[in-house]
C-alpha cells in the first residue's frame, strides 16, 4: 500500500506550476527504489511457489495470500516505470528495455495471481529473475 501511495503522491505532485503541463518529479534514487520496492516484493514473488521433488511445496494458501502476491508483483511493475523516470534511467536504451521487460514480467506475475495459478506464477516468476538478472549483470546492483 505504501508504494501504491508513493507512486500516486509523486503523479498527483508531477503538474507544471506554469503551464500546466504534466511533469514527472522524482523522489527517490534508484537505490531507494530498489530497496523499497524491488528488491522485497520481487523475493516475495520468487519465494512464493516452490516444488521439490516435482511435488509442491509452497504456494499460497487462500485469498488474502494470492492477494497479496498480487499487489506485490503490480508493485514491480509499476517499479519498472519509476526506474524509466528521467534521471534514474542509467541510459535510453537498454536500461529503459530492461526496466520495461521487468514491469511486463511482473504484471505477468500479477495476472497469474489474480487467476490464483500456480504454475503461471512459477513460470512469470522465473522471467522476472532473468530480466532482474540481465539488468544486475549490465549494470550491477543499485
Amino acid at each position: 500500500m505504501l508504494v501504491l501511495a508513493l507512486a500516486a503522491s509523486t503523479i498527483a505532485c508531477s503538474r507544471g506550476a506554469d503551464d500546466g503541463r504534466s511533469a514527472v518529479t522524482a523522489f527517490a534514487t534508484t537505490a531507494e527504489i530498489m530497496d523499497g520496492i524491488v528488491i522485497p516484493y520481487s523475493q516475495a514473488i520468487f519465494d512464493a511457489v516452490a516444488y521439490e521433488n516435482a511435488q509442491l511445496t509452497r504456494a499460497p494458501r487462500n485469498d488474502d495470500e494470492w492477494h497479496r502476491l498480487y499487489v506485490q508483483a503490480l508493485a514491480v511493475a509499476e517499479a519498472g516505470n519509476l526506474l524509466m523516470i528521467d534521471g534514474r534511467a542509467k541510459d535510453q536504451d537498454e536500461w529503459i528495455a530492461l526496466a520495461h521487460e521487468m514491469s511486463l514480467k511482473a504484471a505477468a506475475v500479477a495476472k497469474g495471481a489474480s487467476l490464483k495459478n500456480v504454475d503461471r506464477v512459477l513460470e512469470a516468476g522465473g522471467e522476472l529473475y532473468e530480466t532482474c538478472t540481465a539488468c544486475h549483470a549490465k549494470y550491477g546492483p543499485q
